[in-house]
């Protein structure tokens, strides 16, 4: 078996990044909404939201510091995960759905804003 093309796909170490938990809060809401269809949009960013803290706070317990500005730390990378992830709706959105781009069965295209 070729573990080079597995090694291209997230790992622990690729999710619990910047760049991997953004993607992680901008894929996944999409991905529902497009499985789901327009009735899940609603919920797009307090899932996106959701998943960033979640990683942020598994990322600041696996810090060996002690003491509540770990904590404090943590929370502020949500926000920044969450950040990133929206703002990449935005970038995509603004550039517009291309004719193949993949629509959920609602017409919805896969990169859209959340703020709409």
């Amino acid at each position: 078996m070729n573990t080079d093309k597995i090694n291209a796909l997230f790992t622990r170490e690729s999710l619990l990044s910047l760049q991997g938990a953004a993607l992680a809060s901008l894929v996944i809401p999409n991905v529902l909404t497009y499985m789901i269809g327009p009735a899940f949009m609603p919920l797009e960013k307090w899932v996106g939201f959701t998943i960033a803290m979640l990683l942020a706070i598994y990322i600041a317990a696996q810090s060996s510091e002690r003491g509540p500005q770990k904590w404090l730390i943590g929370v502020l990378n949500g926000f920044l995960i969450f950040a990133a992830a929206a703002g990449l709706t935005e970038v995509f959105s603004a550039v517009g759905p291309s004719t193949a781009a993949p629509q959920s069965p609602g017409g919805t295209p896969f990169f859209h804003s959340w703020y709409q």
